[in-house]
């Protein structure tokens, strides 16, 4: 699947004024990201694809906790012997 925001798969939009198309347009030019805009006034605004652009997603990176660590249970005993017992 191509990437969002490419010629590809650009961003679509539903917006309802002129001052948020502008706002999505300079935002995906100023990226370099192609979009399509639609005015819609009977649905809902919808910039979903620009924002999660724009927020992407972190992913949490554990640490794995060794056997003969500290419990992160704060219980003072080493895992193995406490919450890793099970």
């Amino acid at each position: 699947m191509a990437k969002l925001g490419s010629e590809k798969r650009p961003i679509v939009v539903r917006v309802h004024t002129d001052g948020m198309a502008k706002y999505v347009a300079e935002t995906c030019t100023k990226h370099g990201w192609h979009y399509i805009i639609g005015f819609d006034y009977d649905k809902p605004e919808d910039i979903s694809d620009l924002e999660k652009l724009l927020n992407p997603l972190q992913l949490i990176k554990s640490d794995k906790i060794g056997r003969n660590d500290p419990c992160p249970c704060g219980s003072g005993k080493k895992y193995k012997k406490c919450c890793g017992a099970n």
